[in-house]
């Protein structure tokens, strides 16, 4: 059935509050659908009038509470977010935030950050639910509903979802959203710079190491950032992001490939022990072992000197690049077809108290590396780690008694139910 168009202008209190209880009714139409026609047009005469009769500063004071009935909305042009190359994104972001809550667009960009970087978990629940159905024409009434919609996205639901997103998660110029924990009612709001949220976040580990250990030994700091999760706009275009120290990041791939070395040396696998996912209380049992072809031992001390060699080239990374103070950064573009990725790797902490939230892209671009510079500094660090396993597998196989074994805790590992529900 086709909808007329017909409406009648808004002219007082009594229109603006008819007109707002349509949007809400509308609320879940499909886009180019006579209803989502109906909702975009009466959502425009609405931002028009409110425009028009409230100011910002009466908007205020509204949100102060002498006319709380009363839900209104603020024009796009206020809105100051970036060009985004679809307007399916930005306009169910619109969509929901009117769902969700319908006075947001009555408020100062200020007030609305704050909102959106701090969210109720109850909002934050159906803000998803309003994008599901305004993005993929799907329902989730409940939160197991929704794991399973979101157990069942390809990389290219999970782009569309996650860019959308991003207008409700970001700050700043690109919409910067750091993906990581940060505890409860805390938010980049309460960190200026790169190196304000890093360092907070070295006084927290070490000192939970310290609570955990009363012998051990606060380390300085020269920088923590190791894989850290983040999503923006590059140039109005999302992108994933990952965050790393130079020293961590030269780590985890020297790392990477030097257990691809150690199974070249010793190959080997693991296979299932006969305990292996059986239940056990609210859990399962992990019950995995190596098998080296009777060769385990010299494995295990194989690793286990790698990994000490590894804990070493680490420590003294992150102090030349300290010592140092280089201030660069180096951006590597690890995109592919619907997944776009870009790595940012910076030399010590200088670089970290250079780079603003608010202006993230821009701050990186005034101290931008040479990539060939990282690349051989990567291939340095792989060289070595080569070289290091070895003469290490040489030794162990000639002097090495595998009849000597060193004492190790029996453990039993449990894993809890639901608990990698967040990893799938």
């Amino acid at each position: 059935m086709k909808l007329k168009m017909d409406f009648k202008p808004i002219q007082s209190e009594e229109d603006h509050r008819a007109a707002l209880a349509e949007i809400e009714r509308l609320m879940d139409a499909q886009p180019e659908t006579p209803e989502g026609d109906r909702l975009d047009a009466l959502t425009k005469l609405v931002e028009a009038w409110e425009e028009e009769h409230y100011p910002f500063g009466e908007r205020e004071t509204r949100l102060d509470g002498k006319k709380p009935e009363l839900h209104c909305l603020k024009t796009r042009s206020c809105m100051a977010l970036p060009d985004f190359a679809a307007s399916q994104p930005e306009a169910a972001f619109r969509r929901a935030m009117i769902a969700v809550k319908p006075d947001y667009f009555s408020w100062t960009p200020e007030v609305q950050e704050r909102y959106r970087l701090d969210m109720p978990e109850e909002d934050y629940f159906r803000v998803r639910q309003v994008l599901l159905k305004s993005l993929f024409d799907i329902r989730a009434d409940t939160r197991e509903k929704m794991d399973a919609v979101f157990k069942s996205f390809g990389d290219e639901h999970y782009l569309l979802f996650n860019s959308t997103m991003l207008f409700f998660q970001g700050m700043g110029d690109d919409q910067f959203y750091l993906n990581e924990y940060l505890g409860e009612h805390t938010t980049l709001l309460d960190f200026e710079t790169l190196y304000d949220y890093d360092y907070h976040d070295h006084c927290f580990q070490e000192q939970a190491r310290k609570e955990e250990d009363s012998g051990y030994s606060i380390t300085p700091y020269r920088g923590t950032l190791y894989y850290r999760w983040a999503r923006l706009r590059i140039d109005g275009a999302f992108s994933y992001a990952c965050l790393s120290l130079a020293a961590n990041y030269l780590y985890g791939i020297a790392d990477e490939s030097g257990f691809d070395k150690i199974n070249e040396l010793i190959p080997h696998e693991y296979v299932d022990g006969k305990n292996h996912g059986k239940r056990e209380g609210k859990g399962t049992l992990f019950d995995q072992r190596l098998e080296a072809n009777g060769k385990e031992a010299q494995l295990e001390e194989l690793r286990r000197r790698y990994y000490s060699y590894m804990s070493e080239r680490q420590k003294a990374a992150l102090d030349d690049f300290d010592a140092r103070a280089q201030k660069r950064v180096y951006l590597v573009d690890k995109s592919q077809k619907v997944d776009p990725h870009m790595s940012f790797i910076f030399t010590d902490k200088t670089a970290l108290q250079s780079v603003r939230f608010r202006h993230f892209m821009t701050d990186c671009r005034t101290m931008i590396g040479d990539n060939l510079e990282l690349d051989a500094l990567i291939e340095q660090e792989r060289q070595a780690a080569f070289e290091f396993l070895e003469r290490s597998h040489r030794d162990i196989m000639e002097n090495f008694d595998p009849k000597v074994t060193r004492f190790r805790k029996k453990r039993k590992i449990i894993i809890a139910d639901g608990a990698l529900k967040d990893l799938l």
